[in-house]
C-alpha cells in the first residue's frame, strides 16, 4: 500500500471513531456496531477467497465457534477479553483441522467440503444440549460493554486493528506469494512457493479472524443459537465481500456497510424493501463484477498508467 491508501484510511477511522458524538440514537449505533462486526468476518472470509483464490465456505462454522466458545466461558465467569481471545484462538484451531481433512481437494469440491464441515459445527451445537442449550440457544452472558458507545469503539479499534494485519501481511513476501497461488496455482509450485503450507498459514488466519467476528457478535446480540452456523452466515459474508471487492483490503468493509445498512433505509418500503434490495445488489455485481472498491482501484491504476504514458511521451518529444 501506498502512503495515500493508509492516510484515507486513517482519516475514514478517525470520522467513524465521531460517529457517537453526534449520533444519540442506540438502534443506529447498534446497526453500524452490527456493521462492524460483518466487516471484521468479511475481512477474514477475504483472506482465502480475495488473496488466496480458496473457495472458503465455512463461515457459518467458523463465527459460531467463536460465539459459544466466548458466550460458554463468559457464562462460566471467565472474563470478556479472554472469552474473546479463546473463542479467536478456537476459531484457528478449528480452521486448522478442516483445511488437514480437505487439504487435498481443490476448487469446488473443497468449497463443498467446508460447507459440510460447517454443517457438522451448525449440528453439533445444536446437540451438545448440556454445553449450548440446543435449540434454545444461550444468553444471560456479560455484554462487551455496559454503553453503546463504547462497545462501538471497541469494535472500530478490533476492526482497525484486524484491517493493519492483514494489509502488513498482504505487502508482505507472503502476500505477494499469496497472491501468486492465487492467479496460477500450478505455476507457483513450479517456481517452489510453498503453496500448502501458506495457504494453510492464511486459511488459519482467515478462521481466526471469523471466529472473532463471531464473538463479537455473541456479546453484541446477548443470544446465539444454531442458526448462527447456517446459510444466512454464510450468503451475507460472500455478498459483503463480492459487492465490496474481493482481493481489496477495504472492499469488504464497504460491502459489509451495505449490506447491513441499505435495508435498514428501505424499510419504508415494507415488503418491497429485500426484493428492491436483491434487485440492486445483482445490478451492482453484474455491473461491477470487481466490485466498488476493486473497480475503483481499477480505476486509479488505469488513470496513472495514461498519466505516465503521457510524461513519457512528452519527455521522447524534448
Amino acid at each position: 500500500m501506498t502512503s495515500i491508501p493508509y492516510i484515507a484510511s486513517t482519516i475514514g477511522i478517525g470520522l467513524a471513531a465521531t460517529v457517537p458524538l453526534f449520533v444519540s440514537e442506540q438502534y443506529f449505533l447498534f446497526m453500524l456496531s452490527l456493521a462492524l462486526i460483518g466487516a471484521i468476518t468479511a475481512v477474514g472470509l477475504n483472506v482465502t477467497n480475495g488473496y488466496l483464490g480458496i473457495l472458503n465456505l465455512s463461515v457459518g462454522g467458523q463465527v459460531a465457534i467463536g460465539a459459544y466458545t466466548c458466550a460458554v466461558l463468559a457464562l462460566a465467569g471467565v472474563p470478556v477479553p479472554l472469552a474473546i481471545l479463546s473463542g479467536t484462538i478456537g476459531g484457528a484451531i478449528t480452521a486448522a483441522i478442516i483445511f488437514l481433512l480437505f487439504a487435498r481437494l481443490v476448487g469446488f469440491f473443497f468449497g463443498l467440503a467446508t460447507i459440510a464441515a460447517a454443517e457438522v459445527i451448525r449440528l453439533m451445537v445444536r446437540n451438545l444440549d448440556t454445553l449450548t442449550h440446543g435449540v434454545r440457544g444461550l444468553r444471560g452472558y456479560p455484554k462487551l460493554t455496559e454503553s453503546a458507545d463504547t462497545s462501538y469503539w471497541v469494535l472500530l479499534l478490533a476492526l482497525a486493528s484486524v484491517l493493519l494485519l492483514v494489509a502488513i501481511i498482504v505487502q508482505s513476501p507472503v502476500g505477494l506469494r499469496w497472491r501468486a497461488i492465487r492467479e496460477n496455482r500450478a505455476k507457483a509450485l513450479s517456481i517452489g512457493i510453498p503453496v500448502r503450507r501458506l495457504q494453510f498459514i492464511g486459511f488459519i488466519l482467515s478462521g481466526a479472524i471469523m471466529s472473532l467476528g463471531g464473538a463479537f457478535l455473541a456479546l453484541l446480540l446477548q443470544y446465539i443459537e444454531p442458526g448462527i452456523a447456517g446459510l444466512n452466515t454464510l450468503v451475507q459474508a460472500v455478498l459483503m465481500v463480492a459487492l465490496g471487492g474481493p482481493g481489496t483490503i477495504f472492499g469488504p468493509v464497504v460491502g459489509a456497510l451495505a449490506i447491513t445498512l441499505i435495508p435498514e433505509f428501505l424499510r419504508v418500503a415494507n415488503e418491497l424493501r429485500l426484493v428492491l434490495y436483491g434487485v440492486a445488489l445483482i445490478i451492482v455485481v453484474l455491473a461491477i463484477p470487481g466490485g466498488i472498491v476493486g473497480a475503483l482501484a481499477q480505476k486509479l491504476r488505469t488513470r496513472r498508467r495514461l498519466a505516465d504514458t503521457s510524461k513519457y511521451a512528452q519527455s521522447r518529444e524534448a
